[in-house]
């Protein structure tokens, strides 16, 4: 039994490798070469379709030719952890950052980043919204005061280069510090928001569990050392409100305005 079992693996071993890399490894003894070939071209396809449709600016960007070596290249050498479909975009991710082998016109410095910008949009896509009875929310508070509820779609995100700005016709070649707010919003769309350092600094600061943005401005203005704090706590409380408007903000922990 154990003799079968091993004959087993050793024939599904053969038979995935001849998927993975068509061109080097030989077809499974019994195999005819044409059923051989509808499963190398179903498996690679599939593959193809699910990495390019999460990537569409990264494929246009590197070209059709360096990206089917590079889809090749992922089904060839990288071992993913997850059986689920719905994930090989961020196992091709994974993929982008444990491997750096291709050449510049292939691999751009900057398509991990990309790749993982565009994937941002994926992932935003399956997180639960949360309501306002369940968390107990105050839509109306005073996000001065009060500890700020943001909607749970959504993230803070820091680049080497614009992400947002490369496109075919646009290829960076120097790094541009970049920070953007994803988030997705009531209609279920997501949408993107470039910030300049200061915002940054501040919406996290407001991530902070025990960080009011009041506490959060006061600190900001201390690191800036503004001559005029009153400036920065009108200026960010401006943007505060704003982000409240695009529903990016909820509101405000309504429990705390009781403690």
């Amino acid at each position: 039994m154990s003799d079968n079992l091993l004959s087993f693996q050793q024939y599904q071993q053969t038979f995935t490798s001849r998927i993975r890399d068509p061109h080097q490894q030989p077809i499974p003894v019994g195999v005819a070469p044409e059923r051989m070939a509808v499963y190398d071209e179903i498996v690679f396809n599939n593959l193809y379709e699910s990495v390019s449709a999460c990537f569409p600016v990264a494929r246009k960007t590197v070209g059709k030719r360096n990206w089917l070596k590079l889809v090749k290249s992922f089904l060839k050498d990288y071992a993913a952890d997850s059986p689920l479909f719905r994930k090989i975009p961020q196992e091709f991710i994974t993929f982008l950052q444990q491997t750096n082998q291709a050449s510049p016109q292939q691999r751009p410095v900057y398509l991990e980043a990309l790749c993982h910008y565009e994937w941002i949009e994926l992932y935003l896509s399956t997180l639960p919204s949360i309501t306002d009875e369940a968390f107990n929310i105050d839509a109306d508070g005073d996000l001065a005061k009060h500890k700020i509820v943001f909607t749970n779609a959504m993230l803070l995100l820091e680049y080497d280069y614009a992400v947002h700005k490369i496109s075919p016709k646009h290829k960076p070649d120097t790094k541009e510090p970049t920070q953007l707010l994803v988030y997705r919003n009531i209609d279920d769309d997501i949408k993107f928001i470039a910030l300049n350092p200061m915002t940054f600094r501040l919406l996290t600061l407001c991530q902070q569990e025990s960080m009011t943005a009041e506490q959060a401005l006061k600190l900001l203005a201390e690191e800036l050392k503004h001559p005029q704090p009153a400036l920065i706590m009108q200026f960010g409380l401006g943007i505060l409100e704003d982000l409240r408007g695009q529903g990016v903000i909820l509101g405000t922990n309504a429990h705390q305005h009781r403690l």
